[in-house]
């Protein structure tokens, strides 16, 4: 090899040390900037040169910048995080719904109806004093707007999750654009080359964090380096190109996350967006039913017993609360529910339906609360349908009822709404059983206490033991989100601390780094400045 062979062995030496160098500075300088991993300089040997003796090498090179990485770890993780957004804010939710359930804090429901029936208690002793007449009034009232104000707590949860549904879905459009921008970088530095655009493949895999705990996907990458993201069953990136969701708020009043005309949000079982889907859906079928039913239950048994008996104006039939009414939504584009009504209220039992068509005239009658079909029967355009004390009509909108189209029927649905006194004056209590022993008779007054004594067959037990059963299914709701949300969060930083092990920048190991590197680069300048005095030597032979 000619004496300038050595000055290239100097330079190899110096240009990789200088590149290590700069790769450690990067490293320290991220230390601290979230999803980077860590970074470092390959050194390779060039191929040698041949010489009579033998092959002599021609100095170092550095062949690849390597990022330090562990792909299933960081799949792992990506996992986990949308376990994460999912529990996270299913005991937010959780939590608000055992506040409003919180009687220790504030008087609630339970003591309504407690000082409600009490002042029917208080009735049956004196039926014929206005001071016990006008206080029932004021504590029916009282129970009527504590009934209203808990309802409307539970449905502005609801409505704060359909907000942040929508708030969430935006975004999750924000981030998958900016990963499908990050693609199409990545393809285009890597293109015609084996080396990665590390840092941009750092900052995809942390919007690919990020989008984790808002939505459950999971990824494919190509031979390209561009990453395919499947959310839902659908695409909502696929390398250079993205699609954005959409929110539509549904008959129901719920939030449907839609893609293209198709709603994707049931699909949904992890991340963020999941967890508030699931707990709008599980506040509305488990404790705001249970209330609504409570309620609708004490103004059937109420007014069917106040109906028997007869106030100090002689009047009998009275119903004491405003009846119950019912609840409707078609699911249909060829017909609508005209009329519904109620025609025997002792054959309510509360439970809600779906009217579902089999065919175009064929339909069942589908009871959601025992999950049955409870009857069927032939579609007539304009004809009754009757089923529990109920009668339905449903008249042809131009194409009549399609297969598969469905009529929601509730009779508990607007029970606290529309929760009112029927009875304008105290002489309109029906505290006797019989006119003819007015005004001191309380026979009457006495059945509606053991209204509350006693067991109701639509709810299985007593109004105290049924209201006492929501509170706790709130407060277990509650403890198992939280209980939840812990475990993730642990397991979470456990998966953390292992791709700190393998892809975190440890400044001992870098200060290691910075003065092994200087050293070799001093070496090779000195080897250059040795080669230079030799050349002197030569020429000045």
């Amino acid at each position: 090899m000619p004496i300038m062979g050595i000055f290239d062995i100097g330079k190899s030496a110096i240009l990789s040390s200088q590149i290590a160098l700069d790769v450690t500075a990067n490293n320290i300088a991220n230390i601290n900037t979230p999803g980077f991993s860590r970074k470092e300089a390959v050194l390779d040997i060039p191929t040698p040169v041949k010489i009579g003796a033998g092959f002599i090498g021609r100095g170092v090179r550095v062949n690849k910048i390597r990022r330090l990485y562990d792909r299933f770890l960081e799949n792992q993780i990506l996992l986990q995080k949308q376990y994460l957004g999912r529990a996270e804010v299913m005991a937010d939710v959780y939590s608000q719904v055992e506040d409003v359930f919180n009687e220790q804090q504030n008087p609630g429901l339970s003591s309504a109806m407690n000082d409600y029936f009490n002042a029917w208690h208080e009735v049956s002793n004196n039926p014929d004093e206005l001071a016990q007449r006008t206080s029932l009034l004021k504590k029916a009232e009282s129970l009527i707007n504590i009934a209203k104000d808990t309802e409307r707590a539970l449905e502005d949860s609801r409505e704060f999750i359909n907000e942040d549904i929508t708030d969430t879905v935006n975004k999750i459009n924000g981030l998958v654009e900016k990963i499908a921008g990050l693609n199409k970088q990545i393809v285009e530095i890597e293109a015609g080359t084996s080396q990665e655009a590390n840092d941009l493949r750092d900052k995809r895999q942390n919007l690919i964090g990020e989008l984790s705990e808002l939505i459950g996907f999971f990824t494919i990458e190509d031979d390209y380096g561009r990453v395919t993201i499947v959310a839902g069953g659908v695409n909502i990136v696929d390398g250079e190109r993205f699609k954005t969701l959409s929110t539509r708020i549904n008959s129901d009043g719920s939030m449907a996350v839609m893609y293209n005309n198709e709603d994707i949000g049931l699909r949904l079982n992890r991340g963020r967006l999941a967890g508030l889907i699931s707990s709008y859906n599980e506040i509305g079928d488990t404790v705001l039913k249970s209330l609504r039913k409570s309620i609708a239950s004490l103004i059937k048994e109420t007014n069917l017993q106040h109906q028997q008996g007869y106030g100090l104006d002689g009047n009998t039939g009275r119903d004491f609360f405003g009846g119950l009414d019912i609840y409707s939504i078609d699911y249909s584009d060829g017909a609508s529910i005209t009329s519904a009504t109620i025609t025997d209220l002792t054959q309510i039992n509360l439970h809600e339906y779906e009217i579902r068509f089999t065919s175009s005239t064929d339909y069942e009658i589908y009871d959601i609360d025992t999950d049955s079909v409870i009857a069927s029967g032939t579609y007539t355009p304009g004809g009754t349908i009757s089923f529990d004390g109920i009668e339905i009509v449903i008249d042809n909108d131009g194409a009549g009822p399609s297969t598969g189209d469905r009529f929601f029927i509730s009779s508990i649905h607007n029970a606290i709404k529309d929760f009112s006194l029927n009875v304008s004056s105290t002489d309109e209590i029906a505290a006797a059983s019989d006119s003819n022993s007015l005004p001191g008779d309380n026979t009457n007054a006495l059945r509606i206490v053991e209204l509350y004594q006693n067991d109701v067959a639509d709810l299985g037990g007593s109004y105290n033991d049924f209201y006492n059963a929501i509170i706790s299914a709130s407060g277990s709701m509650s403890r198992a989100s939280k209980d939840k949300l812990d475990f993730e969060e642990r397991l979470l930083d456990e998966m953390n601390f292992r791709r700190e092990s393998v892809s975190g920048v440890n400044l001992d190991e870098e200060a290691a780094n910075l003065i092994r590197f200087q050293k070799a680069y001093e070496a090779g300048a000195r080897l250059i400045k040795l080669t230079d005095e030799l050349l002197e030597v030569i020429i000045n032979l």
